[in-house]
C-alpha cells in the first residue's frame, strides 16, 4: 500500500577537493616552507573609511526642505505700499532621500571530513594568513569565506545596485542624478580625456569647455559644495577635518593625479608637460605630497589641497580600473563638523540570535549559529555524517545625507609603465589571469 506521505530523496555532501594545508593533502610542501602567503587581501581601505553602524529598521528616510520662496512661485514681493494692506505669504519644498532593505552577502566553504588528521608530519611549521596564525582547517576556510565576502563588499560598494535583489546601493548609485535636484550629486563624464581635459565633458549632463583641465573642475565643483554648506545654518562654518573628505581613486591613477596637481601647482605655463615635471622644483614638490612622514598623507598614498584644504588620496582596486588607461574617481565627503554624511549600516547577528533563540522548536539548538567580527557576520555549520561546511551571511546597505558634496569623475585616461594591477582574481587587470583552483587528488 502506497505512504501517504512519500519518501523524499535526502540531498547529501560531497567532500570537496579544495586543499588546505591540514591532513593529508601535501599540495603545499608544508614541512618544507616556514611561512606561506595566500592571497592578496590588503588593508580594508575605502571599507573601513565608511563608518559602519548596526541598525535593527528596514526603512530610512530624511525629509529635506531644499527652498523656501515668495508665494505663487516667485511671483509676490516682500515690501508694502499700503501700510493697510496684507502682506504676501511664502512657500516651500521639499525632497526626501529613502533606503529599504539590505544587501545580502553570502558565501560558503568547502565539504570537509570531521574524522581525518590534523598535520601531516611532525615538522609541520606554522601557517599565516595575511600574518594571522592559521591553526585549524576549520579556522582556515572561516578565513577564506569571510575574506571573500569582504572582497565581494569591495566590488559592492561600488557598483551595487538595490534594485538586483541581494544587492545594496554603492557609490555608482548614491553618488549620481538619481536624487532629483537639489539633492543630486555632481556626476563629471571626461569622456575619455587625460587630465588636462579635452571635448565632449560633461557635468550632470552640460558640456563644459575643452581647456578646463581636471584639477580646476575638481577645484570649482569643491568651492560649490562649500558655498552650499554655507547656505546650511546646521553646517554653516564647519571645519573639514583631515580625513574627512578623500579622493577614491586605483592605486595607478594615484600617480597620475599627483602629476597633474604637482604641474598645475608649480609648474609654468598652463598645461602638465613632463619636461617640466622634471623641474627640481617640481620633483621636491611631488615628493612632499607622498612622503611618510607627512601627516597630511594620511592613507600613505599622497594628497592634494584645494584653497587650503587637504584632500588625502585613498586607493580602492575594485571596479574603478575601467580599461588598461581609463579609471573612475570619487571626491567623498564623509563628515562635516562633525555631522556624519555617510552611514554604513549592516544588521545584527548577534541581535537576530537573540530574537530566535527563544522561537526555535524543542530539539534544534541556536547553537548551530554562531557570529563573528562583533555581530557583522551571521555563520552556520552544515554537519552530514563525517562531513561538514561553513556558511556566512552578512547584510549591509549604505545611506548618504547628502548626495550634492559628493563628486564622481568617469572614464578618465592616463597612462603608466605598463598595465594597471588589481587585487581582484575577477579582474582582467588582476596579477595572475589564467590559474586553476588548488586541488587535493
Amino acid at each position: 500500500m502506497p505512504s501517504e506521505f512519500p519518501l523524499q530523496p535526502q540531498k547529501r555532501l560531497t567532500l570537496s577537493t579544495s586543499a588546505t594545508p591540514f591532513g593529508c593533502c601535501n599540495y603545499f610542501d608544508i614541512c618544507t616552507d616556514e611561512l606561506l602567503s595566500l592571497t592578496y587581501r590588503g588593508s580594508l581601505g575605502l571599507l573601513d573609511w565608511l563608518p559602519w553602524t548596526v541598525t535593527e529598521d528596514c526603512y530610512r528616510s530624511v525629509e529635506f526642505i531644499v527652498f523656501r520662496r515668495p508665494d505663487s512661485a516667485g511671483a509676490s514681493v516682500g515690501y508694502l505700499s499700503d501700510a493697510c494692506a496684507d502682506p504676501n505669504g511664502w512657500e516651500f519644498g521639499t525632497r526626501a532621500l529613502t533606503v529599504e532593505d539590505f544587501g545580502l552577502m553570502g558565501r560558503k566553504g568547502p565539504v570537509r571530513q570531521i574524522l581525518k588528521p590534523k598535520y601531516y608530519c611532525k615538522s609541520q611549521p606554522r601557517y599565516r594568513l595575511d600574518g594571522s596564525l592559521v591553526t585549524s582547517e576549520q579556522e582556515w576556510d572561516m578565513l577564506f569565506t569571510t575574506g571573500q565576502i569582504l572582497d565581494d563588499m569591495r566590488s559592492m560598494i561600488v557598483v551595487g545596485s538595490a534594485a538586483t535583489p541581494g544587492q545594496f546601493d554603492g557609490l555608482e548609485q548614491w553618488v549620481s542624478m538619481n536624487h532629483h535636484t537639489p539633492l543630486d550629486a555632481w556626476v563629471v563624464d571626461w569622456n575619455g580625456n587625460p587630465l588636462a581635459g579635452g571635448a565632449g565633458i560633461t557635468i550632470n549632463g552640460d558640456a563644459i569647455g575643452a581647456t578646463w583641465d581636471l584639477i580646476t573642475v575638481l577645484l570649482s565643483l569643491f568651492r560649490k559644495i562649500r558655498q552650499r554648506i554655507s547656505w546650511s545654518p546646521e553646517i554653516s562654518g564647519a571645519q573639514i577635518a583631515l580625513g574627512d573628505m578623500a579622493l577614491v581613486l586605483p592605486t595607478f591613477a594615484a600617480q597620475c593625479l599627483l602629476d597633474a596637481f604637482t604641474c598645475w601647482s608649480v609648474c609654468t605655463g598652463t598645461a602638465y608637460n613632463e619636461v617640466n615635471l622634471q623641474t627640481m622644483e617640481a620633483r621636491i614638490f611631488r615628493n612632499s605630497l607622498v612622503a611618510a612622514d607627512n601627516p597630511a598623507n594620511l592613507y600613505g598614498y599622497g594628497y592634494i589641497t584645494l584653497d587650503g584644504t587637504t584632500i588625502p588620496l585613498l586607493v580602492h582596486d575594485w571596479e574603478l580600473i575601467q580599461t588598461t588607461s581609463t579609471f573612475d574617481m570619487y571626491f567623498l565627503t564623509r563628515y562635516v563638523g562633525g555631522r556624519k554624511i555617510w552611514d554604513g549600516e549592516f544588521l545584527s547577528a548577534e541581535q537576530a540570535l537573540s530574537t530566535f533563540a527563544p522561537t526555535i522548536p524543542s530539539g534544534l539548538g541556536v547553537g548551530d549559529y554562531f557570529t563573528l567580527d562583533g555581530g557583522r557576520v551571521l555563520g552556520k555549520y552544515d554537519t552530514d555524517n563525517l562531513c561538514y561546511t561553513l556558511k556566512e551571511w552578512h547584510a549591509p546597505r549604505m545611506f548618504c545625507l547628502a548626495p550634492w558634496m559628493q563628486i564622481r569623475f568617469s572614464d578618465i585616461t592616463c597612462h603608466d609603465v605598463g598595465d594597471p594591477l588589481s587585487p581582484d582574481p575577477a579582474s582582467s587587470f588582476y596579477i595572475d589571469t589564467s590559474f586553476s583552483a588548488a586541488t587535493c587528488p
